[in-house]
């Protein structure tokens, strides 16, 4: 059975430097997450010095000013063997960007942490939301029917949309 554990690890190790989002791997040591592996996505989006992330502290890398207390409850939850789920806000080579953080115990004091950039699609929902707003103060000002009813196709167009985005992003 034993003999299974290494191939599986490579498959493991396959994946997490071939997918798209950003994976690191972190070992709990006094009750700080630290870097043991990333892929090179973790690497583009958060290190400006992509060779050098291994052995650093997760949090500091990565957690923005105000976020510790954040970052503090999902590593003790690591550690108590919890997975974490959540939209969160992390530090990058380009300024603050919002992640779906997704956050997976492994092993004793291991874990693997997976973030998918959401930022754009936020600025999207945004934005919908703005059109809407202004499809309806169209609509209430207008003052023919025809800009009515074309106010009235934007807007609902632009919550159709809406609904692809709202169930699954944070508000």
């Amino acid at each position: 059975m034993s003999g299974d554990v290494a191939p599986l690890t490579t498959q493991f190790d396959r994946v997490v430097h071939e997918i798209d989002d950003a994976v690191v791997k972190f070992e709990i040591v006094d009750d700080e997450p630290i870097i043991v592996d990333a892929n090179h996505a973790f690497r583009d989006i958060f290190s400006p010095d992509m060779k050098r992330v291994i052995g650093l502290a997760l949090n500091d890398l990565i957690v923005p000013t105000g976020k510790q207390d954040e970052a503090a409850t999902f590593d003790e939850r690591t550690a108590a063997g919890r997975s974490n789920v959540a939209f969160v806000t992390r530090s990058t080579t380009k300024g603050n960007r919002t992640f779906l953080y997704r956050g997976i115990p492994t092993t004793d004091n291991y874990g693997v942490a997976i973030y998918t950039d959401v930022t754009g699609e936020l600025e999207r929902q945004e934005t919908l939301t703005d059109i809407v707003e202004l499809a309806e103060q169209v609509a209430a000002e207008a003052t023919t029917v025809r800009t009515q009813t074309a106010a009235a196709t934007i807007k609902a167009k632009a919550q159709r949309l809406l609904q692809f985005t709202d169930s699954s992003l944070p508000e």
